[in-house]
C-alpha cells in the first residue's frame, strides 16, 4: 500500500522535479531491501505495542490453555495460560505485508493466504479447545485435510493463474530446464513438493511448540534464514548473480 502511495503517486508526480530532499528521498521505497526492513519493524513494533493488550484481553476472557489430564503436575500448572496468541502474530505479518509489499503480486497474496489459512485452522483448534473444555481441539486428520486442501488451492492458483514453470533445484540430479541448475519435475509432481513442505513446515512447528512451548525460539532461527533466502531469490541482482557464479565450466 505505501508502496503505492509514497513511491508510485507522490516521488514519480512531485518527487522527480522537486527540490525538496524529502520528495526526492521518497525514491527508496521502490527497492525491496528498504520495504523488507520497514515490514519487519512495522510487525515488531506491533507486537510490541499490543502484545501485553492482547495478553491481557485473553486472560479477561478465559481463554486459557487446556492441559491433558496424563501429563505431569508442572504441565498442569500451565492451565489457564493464555491461548490464541496467533492471533496477535497473523495480524502483525498481515498489517505489515500489506503496508509494505507489492499487491500487484500473485505470488505474495498466495503466501499470505496460505499463512492465513493455516493461522484459521490454528484458530479453530484453540476455539473447539476453549468452549469444549478439553486439551484436544481438533483431530489430527481434520487438521491434515485443512492443510491439504490449503495446498491443493496454492498449487490451483499457480497452475490455473500463475503459468508457473514448475521448476525445482534437485542436487545430483542433471538441470533439464532453461534455466541454470534447475530441473523441470512438471505439474503434478510439484503438488506433491508444495504439500511437503507446507504440510512439513506447518508440522514441525507444531511439534516443537507440544514440547513446552519452543516454537518461538527455533521459528526465529528457522524464519531468519527463510527471509534471507527468500530475498535473495527475489532480488534479481542476486538471482543473475548466482546464476552466473553457479554455472559449469
Amino acid at each position: 500500500m505505501l508502496y503505492y502511495l509514497l513511491y508510485q503517486f507522490i516521488f514519480k508526480q512531485y518527487g522527480a522535479a522537486s527540490e525538496s530532499y524529502i520528495f526526492k528521498g521518497l525514491n527508496v521505497i521502490q527497492y525491496v531491501t528498504f520495504r523488507t526492513a520497514w515490514a519487519t519493524i512495522t510487525a515488531l513494533l506491533i507486537s510490541l505495542l499490543f502484545g501485553g493488550k492482547v495478553i491481557k484481553k485473553l486472560a479477561a476472557l478465559k481463554v486459557g490453555q487446556e492441559i491433558r489430564e496424563q501429563l505431569s503436575a508442572e504441565h498442569h500448572a500451565k492451565k489457564g495460560t493464555p491461548t490464541m496468541g496467533g492471533v496477535l502474530i497473523i495480524g502483525a505479518v498481515f498489517l505489515s505485508t500489506i503496508l509494505w509489499a507489492r499487491l500487484d503480486s500473485l505470488y505474495m497474496w498466495l503466501a499470505l493466504g496460505a499463512t492465513i489459512a493455516f493461522g484459521v485452522i490454528g484458530f479453530l483448534d484453540d476455539y473447539i479447545k476453549i468452549v469444549k473444555k478439553r486439551s484436544l481441539g481438533l483431530t489430527g486428520w481434520q487438521k491434515i485435510l485443512g492443510q491439504l486442501l490449503t495446498a491443493l488451492i496454492i498449487w490451483s492458483c499457480l497452475y490455473l493463474v500463475a503459468n508457473y514453470p514448475w521448476n525445482v533445484s534437485i542436487p545430483f540430479f542433471k538441470a533439464t530446464a532453461e534455466v541454470n541448475g534447475v530441473t523441470y519435475v512438471g505439474a503434478f509432481i510439484y503438488l506433491f513438493f508444495i504439500i511437503f513442505i507446507l504440510l512439513g513446515s506447518s508440522n514441525a512447528v507444531n511439534l516443537t511448540d507440544g514440547m513446552d512451548g519452543l516454537a518461538a525460539s527455533v521459528t526465529f532461527i528457522a524464519m531468519s534464514a527463510l527471509t534471507a533466502l527468500t530475498y535473495v531469490s527475489a532480488d534479481r541482482r542476486w538471482a543473475e548473480y548466482l546464476d552466473i557464479t553457479h554455472k559449469p565450466d
